[in-house]
C-alpha cells in the first residue's frame, strides 16, 4: 500500500512539474504550481491535481474506474504491471483509453447509469461493469502524465515473472478535449455492440 501511495505521489509531482516544482508565493496556501499550462498540485491527504475549469482530481485509487470531467476535457486513468517497462506503459495506456471509450459511450447513450463522484467525476451507479455501454469509437486524445517505477522486491510480481525478477508498474492518464469529441461526436461515431 505504501508503494502505491508513493507512485501516486510521484505521479502528482510529475504532473505538477516534475523535479522543477515552483512553490506558490504563499507558502501556507497548500498549492504547488505546475509548469506553464500544466495542473497545480493541492497538498493534502490525498493530494489533488487541479487542471482548472473545475477539474480537480484526488490522487488516490479513486482515479481508476472514474471518468473525470472539466469544462474543456475528459480524463481517465489506467495502470499495469509487467516485466518490461515499455510493455507496462503500453498496457496502462491501453487500459486508460479503454476506460475512456467505455465511460464516454455510457455517458452519451445511458447517462442514467452514471452518478457524480467527488465534484467532477462520473462512476457507474451500480459498480457493475455489465452496466457499461459496450462498443468502440475513435477518439482524438492523448496520454498525459505517464510514469513508471520498478517495484521488484516490494511484493509486486508481474504475470509470468518469478519472485526477484524486475517488475515495473505504470500509470497514465488519457485526455480527450471536449472541443474535439463532444458527446454529439460520440453518438455519431460510436460502433455499439451492446446498449
Amino acid at each position: 500500500m505504501h508503494d502505491r501511495r508513493g507512485l501516486i505521489l510521484s505521479l502528482a509531482a510529475l504532473a505538477a512539474g516534475g523535479g522543477a516544482l515552483a512553490k506558490s508565493p504563499e507558502p501556507d496556501s497548500g498549492i504547488v504550481k505546475g509548469r506553464k499550462g500544466g495542473p497545480n498540485m493541492i497538498k493534502g491527504d490525498p493530494p489533488k491535481l487541479d487542471f482548472g475549469g473545475g477539474l480537480i482530481i484526488p490522487m488516490n485509487a479513486s482515479i481508476f474506474r472514474t471518468l473525470w470531467e472539466g469544462e474543456d476535457r475528459w480524463i481517465t486513468y489506467g495502470r499495469a504491471l509487467s516485466q518490461q517497462k515499455v510493455r507496462a506503459m503500453g498496457q496502462a495506456e491501453t487500459a486508460a483509453i479503454g476506460s475512456m471509450k467505455l465511460m464516454l459511450l455510457t455517458q452519451a447513450f445511458a447517462p442514467e447509469r452514471l452518478e457524480r463522484f467527488e465534484t467532477c467525476g462520473w462512476r457507474l451507479k451500480s459498480g457493475d461493469t455489465k452496466d457499461l455501454v459496450l462498443g468502440d469509437i475513435d477518439l482524438p486524445g492523448r496520454p498525459v502524465m505517464p510514469t513508471t517505477d520498478e517495484v521488484s522486491g516490494q511484493g509486486a510480481v508481474a504475470d509470468g515473472a518469478s519472485v526477484g525478477e524486475p517488475t515495473y508498474r505504470a500509470l497514465t492518464g488519457y485526455m480527450v478535449m471536449k472541443k474535439d469529441a463532444p458527446l454529439d461526436y460520440v453518438r455519431k461515431h460510436a460502433q455499439l455492440t451492446q446498449g
